[in-house]
């Protein structure tokens, strides 16, 4: 007795691999409104300077990205856990720049912290204009010690070209 084997014909496999091969041209759509990443696990390098920066969401297109509010909420902090809302620029998604804070101000309690203002996305990503733009969060100890941990969570609240 044979086993029967239902799957794609070579015809249709072909056909499938043209419909990838046209779709690796296509980038995701921005939804609208705000976009919020997290909670993720972040960490300290157990110093006050110079901060880390963990990514919290995936790469997003720059493009018609004016301004943005960010506000974060941390969860679950170990002690002396600090983060406040960056981010970094991409001419190709693969290589980064050095991150850029948002706000100078630190975070060191549970809790949300709302962003107060806008802030100009264009001037943070230089010239030429970079294609791709990931938010995240810095993170430093309070004071010099063990490494220390958190969940952090940032809500972006962008102004777009349309």
């Amino acid at each position: 007795m044979g086993i029967l084997a239902s799957g794609p014909t070579d015809a249709s496999r072909g056909e499938h691999l043209r419909s990838l091969d046209q779709a690796a041209d296509l980038t995701l759509q921005r939804v609208p409104g705000s976009w919020v990443y997290g909670p993720k696990a972040v960490w300290t390098n157990g110093t006050t300077s110079p901060p880390l920066f963990v990514p919290l969401s995936e790469p997003v297109e720059s493009a018609g990205l004016i301004s943005a509010r960010l506000s974060t909420d941390m969860e679950s902090n170990s002690g002396d856990c600090q983060i406040r809302p960056a981010l970094r620029y991409s001419p190709d998604g693969v290589s980064w720049g050095s991150p850029k804070e948002i706000v100078s101000a630190w975070v060191s309690t549970n809790g949300p912290s709302y962003g107060e203002s806008y802030i100009d996305l264009t001037s943070l990503g230089g010239t030429p204009a970079k294609t791709y733009v990931q938010f995240g969060v810095q993170t430093r100890n309070g004071t010099a010690g063990d490494i220390q941990m958190c969940l952090a969570t940032i809500r972006v609240e962008p102004k777009e070209r349309l």
